[in-house]
């Protein structure tokens, strides 16, 4: 079974860059880039079946700033091999667009059985992406999944509904976009895996390789594009209590929530 996981590196949400652009790459250090937390989802959903079904992985990360240290990370979790894809003409911020070059990277590797992704990317809060890939490579695809469980020659997977759970049955070849379920939780690196990832040799593809047409896949081609971006600057003023008597507390505590009109309660 051969297996490719989608992910993509992204700028850590915890990293606080106030007053400076958040694409302002100067700012950012390697310890400040994460793979996007439900990519690592997708990956612990292929390594589950690399664990019992003896498949292979492959890991793509498309773009970032320095996408070698995602794709090692993912080989370091287990991943067979990985590859960056990386072409400055590429708009990835358009779906479509991302989705496009997915599907080009799969028929690139060809006799791919099964495709995980995330069920979105937190950075720009695009949940498209997976749907569209499944609809331009015309296979079966089953989206926020949260449990997988192998039949004889099916998959049934669990996912989630407004108000429930429903259960459906796939095919051995399609795509699964991943939640945060339980069953999903990523794994930990262990030192072999840290120390295969070092030795690893990494691919880096472009446009040469996949060629696409560059007219198709740049930002003049995109229906979504980024017009602005700010960071939120929020305010917040302290204030601490003394060592007092938890009576006396309290009343400071409630004439001060009184004071600043912050209401407890309904």
């Amino acid at each position: 079974m051969k297996i490719i996981v989608f992910i993509r590196q992204i700028v850590n949400p915890q990293v606080k860059l106030q007053g400076v652009d958040y694409f302002d790459t100067s700012r950012i250090s390697e310890d400040d880039l994460i793979i996007n937390p439900f990519d690592k989802n997708a990956l612990e959903g292929a390594l589950k079946l690399k664990d019992s079904e003896s498949a292979e992985v492959t890991a793509i990360c498309v773009g970032g700033i320095k996408p070698s240290k995602a794709v090692r990370e993912a080989i370091a979790m287990g991943c067979n091999d990985a590859v960056e894809v990386v072409d400055d003409n590429y708009y990835l911020e358009d779906p479509m667009i991302l989705a496009k070059i997915y599907s080009k990277i799969v028929e690139k590797i060809g006799d791919v059985d099964l495709i995980f992704t995330g069920c979105e990317e937190q950075s720009s809060s695009s949940y498209a992406v997976p749907a569209m890939l499944a609809e331009l490579l015309d296979i079966p695809s089953v989206l926020y999944a949260e449990e997988i469980e192998k039949t004889v020659d099916r998959f049934r997977i669990s996912h989630v509904l407004e108000g429930g759970r429903k259960i459906v049955e796939m095919p051995m070849r399609g795509l699964i976009s991943c939640t945060d379920s339980q069953y999903f939780v990523p794994r930990y690196t262990s030192m072999r895996g840290i120390l295969t990832s070092k030795r690893a040799q990494i691919p880096q593809w472009s446009n040469e390789d996949l060629k696409l047409d560059e007219a198709t896949v740049c930002e003049n081609a995109a229906s979504l594009t980024v017009s602005s971006f700010s960071n939120i600057v929020i305010e917040k003023d302290s204030y601490i209590l003394k060592e007092e008597e938890p009576d006396e507390m309290v009343d400071k505590l409630l004439a001060k929530l009184k004071e600043d009109n912050i209401k407890l309660g309904v």
